[in-house]
């Protein structure tokens, strides 16, 4: 995994060397897509930015995390639960 820094963003985020091999280049330069801002640039796919990673953000990372699976009994309340609030 290859650390880059957008030039449009600024987002530091991990592009795998496979998807940076496949890419269109000049020689160093990769023409990447951005996972942050979904904008096209020319990144050195080769070397690694020193910057901690910023995408993607940590509130999603941790939403994703702190999600408990329910047992069937908790899912089951949750959806009597939730039922009593529709509209019929």
């Amino acid at each position: 995994m290859t650390r880059v820094k957008c030039k449009k963003c600024g987002n530091i985020f991990e592009q795998s060397l496979g998807g940076v091999a496949l890419a269109p280049h000049i020689g160093p330069l990769h023409y990447v897509k951005c996972p942050a801002c979904g904008k096209r640039s020319w990144l050195n796919g080769y070397t690694s930015v020193k910057e901690p990673i910023t995408w993607p953000p940590e509130e999603a990372k941790q939403q994703q995390i702190s999600q408990p699976e329910l047992t069937e009994e908790e899912l089951e309340k949750k959806r009597i639960e939730e039922s009593k609030y529709e509209k019929a």
